[in-house]
């Protein structure tokens, strides 16, 4: 199926399954809440949203150890050399169900290639109603092992030049050149204070943010997007020079986890689930 159409009064949004169960819009009224995508792309680059699963941001090198066996994975965001957020953005998802203003579409892995050696499903629910745009992400360990298991979502918001970001954090994961953390921890209003709510400094914002409380705001000549999310207690934030992009990006653990022994684990028959829920003010 190449696209979905959901709606709900004001609020309305186009999901592409087979272009990694991405979203391709999503506004409310005449107003964009996340960027749009062009209508002749399908990169997942240029989506609204898309589901991050089994893993959030960069696995560094693409290697990990596991139990005693190194983990080798497809270095997927070339040239860059690590592993970067999973496998569910660059797969296609089968439709489970679908209504005139929800769907719900799965993602399976079987634990071959490529290179992640346990089997999984991935489910993903959106949801459209009076209240916003609701996104629910599953992963479900079909395998006889324990799995290492992250999950997150990676919505592009819409980003103006007056574009005020507002979120409590506890600290700033601090990373060097390749954007692997260092081990050391930043103040909270390192960038900016974003506790008050500010503006985007100039050059590239690409870290984890500790303590999270879950809940986010941006702000704009617009009104104000909302974020809530449950189940996930850091926030990634990614804002580069370009003036279109700025992501808030609720996730499971720290970028490269698994090197670092800090993955959330799923036991075999368990389920692991993270919720954003995106409204407006």
């Amino acid at each position: 199926m190449a696209e979905l159409v959901l709606q709900s009064g004001a609020w309305h949004a186009r999901v592409l399954p087979d272009a990694g169960g991405l979203i391709a819009a999503l506004a409310y009224g005449e107003v964009p809440v996340l960027r749009t995508m062009p209508p002749s792309s399908r990169s997942p680059l240029d989506a609204a949203c898309f589901p991050l699963v089994p893993w959030c941001n960069r696995i560094a090198e693409g290697r990990f150890d596991w139990e005693g066996t190194e983990v080798a994975l497809v270095r997927n965001f070339l040239p860059e050399p690590h592993a970067i957020h999973g496998h569910g953005w660059q797969s296609p998802w089968a439709v489970e169900s679908h209504g005139p203003a929800h769907c719900t579409l799965v993602h399976r892995h079987d634990g071959a290639a490529p290179g992640w050696p346990w089997a999984y499903l991935a489910r993903q629910q959106i949801v459209l109603s009076d209240a916003g745009c609701s996104i629910t992400l599953s992963l479900t360990n079909l395998s006889e092992r324990v799995m290492p298991a992250g999950l997150g979502l990676h919505p592009y918001l819409r980003r103006c030049p007056e574009s005020r970001v507002r979120f409590a954090a506890a600290g700033v994961v601090a990373v060097g050149a390749d954007l692997i953390p260092t081990g050391e921890s930043l103040p909270p209003a390192h960038f900016a204070d974003f506790a008050v709510g500010a503006g985007l400094p100039a050059g590239l914002i690409d870290h984890c943010f500790t303590g999270w409380d879950g809940t986010a705001s941006v702000t704009d000549d617009c009104g104000t997007i909302t974020l809530v999310a449950e189940v996930a207690g850091l926030l990634h934030l990614y804002a580069p020079d370009d003036p279109a992009i700025l992501c808030l990006e609720p996730v499971s653990h720290l970028p490269d986890a698994a090197n670092a022994g800090a993955m959330p684990l799923c036991a075999p028959g368990e389920t692991v689930r993270v919720t954003l829920r995106i409204g407006v003010a």
